[in-house]
This record gives C-alpha cells, sequence and structure tokens, in this order.
C-alpha cells in the first residue's frame, strides 16, 4: 500500500541516501454521472478508520444532509464532491498527527490542504455506502514536483474512480468550472502513485515514530529505533526530465 526503497547502513554526519527511478502514466478519463450503477453494490472500504476516518456525530449529520432523497450512489459522490470543492478552502496545516479527527475539523472549519479534503470526501463517502480510499504521491510538472493526495471510490460496474477535491476547489476559485468537474472522476497525467492506503505500515517495517505516520512521500529514517524528525532529516525532489508521449 505504500511504496518504499529501504537503505541500511552506518549513519554518519551528512550521510545521503538518494533513488532515481523512471515511470510512465496514463490518464483514463471517466465520467461517475455517464453510466447507470449496479442495483447492489460492494461494501468493502466503507469502514471507519480511526483515528481520523470517523463517523463523528457531525459528520454523520452533514452526509446526510448532502444525500437526502438522493438514491444514485454517483450522484451521492458528486454531493460530497460539490460540498468539499465549492467550500472547503485550501490552508496549510500542521503534522497530522499533532490533530485530532481531521475530516470533522475541516467540515467545521472549511479550510484544509488536499489530505484532508481527500480524508473528508472519503469519510463521507463511507459514511453513505459508497467504498472510498486514499491516494497519494507526487504531482508533477514540467516545472516541477510537489506531495500531493486525492481521493479514489468506487461505483458497480464502473469500479475505482477518482476524486481530487483540492484541484477540483483550485479550479474552482479561478472559476473554471469544466475543470473542476473534470477532476470528480478524472486525473491528469503529471502523477507518481507511492501509496493507495492511508496509515500504512512500511515493508520492511520501520520500528521508530515515522516523522508522517499516514502518508509515504518523502521517505522516513530511524536511528537505533528512534525516527529522525524536524531538523534532523533533510528531503529532496528533484524533476529529472518530462515528456509527453
Amino acid at each position: 500500500p505504500q511504496r518504499t526503497v529501504c537503505w541500511e547502513a552506518d549513519l554518519t554526519e551528512n550521510r545521503r541516501f538518494g533513488v532515481q527511478y523512471r515511470y510512465k502514466t496514463t490518464a483514463v478519463y471517466a465520467d461517475p454521472l455517464d453510466f447507470v450503477p449496479a442495483p447492489e453494490q460492494p461494501t468493502f472500504d466503507t469502514e471507519e478508520q480511526a483515528p481520523h476516518i470517523v463517523f463523528t456525530p457531525y459528520l454523520r449529520a452533514l452526509a446526510s444532509q448532502l444525500t437526502e432523497g438522493i438514491t444514485d450512489p454517483a450522484e451521492k459522490a458528486k454531493r460530497i464532491y460539490d460540498y468539499v470543492t465549492l467550500n472547503v478552502r485550501y490552508h496549510y496545516q500542521p503534522a497530522y498527527f499533532v490533530q485530532d479527527c481531521l475530516p470533522d475539523r475541516c467540515a467545521r472549519n472549511r479550510r484544509g490542504d488536499c489530505g484532508i479534503m481527500a480524508l473528508t470526501f472519503i469519510t463521507l463517502c463511507r459514511l453513505v455506502g459508497i467504498p472510498a480510499r486514499w491516494q497519494s504521491g507526487l504531482s508533477v510538472s514540467p516545472t516541477g514536483v510537489g506531495c500531493h493526495d486525492w481521493a479514489m471510490f468506487y461505483i458497480a460496474p464502473k469500479g475505482w474512480m477518482y476524486a481530487d477535491c483540492s484541484f477540483g476547489a483550485s479550479m474552482a476559485r479561478q472559476g473554471e468550472e469544466e475543470l473542476r468537474r473534470h477532476y470528480f472522476g478524472s486525473l491528469d497525467t503529471g502523477r507518481m502513485v507511492a501509496n493507495r492506503a492511508f496509515e500504512a505500515p512500511f515493508d520492511p517495517p520501520m520500528y521508530g515514530f515515522r516523522s508522517d505516520p499516514y502518508d509515504n512521500q518523502s521517505g522516513e529514517c530511524e536511528v537505533d529505533g528512534v525516527g529522525l524528525y524536524g531538523d534532523a532529516l533533510d528531503t529532496r525532489k528533484e524533476l529529472v526530465d518530462f515528456e509527453d508521449l
């Protein structure tokens, strides 16, 4: 669920570790409202996952309000996507592990970063019986690379589709409704997928406390079973080449 490259070495001051890799990605377009959902939908990825994917009373009431009178799961997912992208403002966040239930906080304050928007979408979808899960990695363009999180949701018979609430909210602020709509069901080609689960363990396991116990985009380091954090560890990402095929 979370991709890793692992080194074991005697650690000295300013010791460097690095990996260079290449990959090819294809963005498949999907319109969740362009097919008839199956009468029976699966129940996987619809459970709580404490401490953040939690069905709090506030989120239960919100999910019920957003989807009241709707039976089509795609329409329910669209209502949830619209709520997040049209109401939540992007706002940088402190480390997730020092905060309580992130989706509940986001729904109340209506602000959050890309990961919190994704978790809010995932939690609300699960509350109404729509399978949803985490995906994250890097957002890549010819001008640079950065960490990014988004969501996936499942509606039979189509299968897994995407919801990038952060990019959708950005398009809403810019008045780009067609692009906001695009990120409900589809992504762009500039993605490097590193994780498909939230709060997943590493293989091989890490025994110290991770600087990010929920995601894995910048790597981790531990010494004698103690994880390095903050100024003890520097990370850098560099784009070597970007090619449209």
